[in-house]
């Protein structure tokens, strides 16, 4: 039986290092972005931001996994996320992370 369907996708534009996340966030695949966010950061990059527009699902692994990520940047590079659907932001609303992760908008 295959596993969750999951793709992340890296795009590098002007210094900014994004990282953009479909499908299914958790157990099975958190490991492939806290991997991404590693490699970045021991590349020097100077910015992430990690986009869960793409995803439909996320777990607390997953949850973890973004948290971690976050983690890893502080005070080595800016670190940005881009909210997903609503019912991705509403597992952040309730463990209260919303106010505590730096969510940005979008760019255009």
């Amino acid at each position: 039986m295959p596993g969750p369907h999951f793709e992340l996708n890296h795009v590098a534009r002007e210094g900014r290092h994004t990282l953009e996340l479909a499908g299914e966030l958790d157990l099975v695949t958190a490991h492939e972005l806290e991997g991404a966010v590693a490699d970045l950061g021991a590349a020097g990059a100077n910015e992430i931001v990690i986009d869960l527009r793409g995803l439909r699902f996320v777990d607390s692994t997953g949850l973890r996994a973004i948290l971690t990520s976050w983690e890893s940047c502080a005070g080595r590079c800016a670190f940005y996320v881009i909210p997903g659907s609503g019912s991705v932001q509403r597992l952040f609303e309730l463990t209260g992370l919303n106010e505590r992760l730096p969510f940005t908008a979008a760019e255009a």
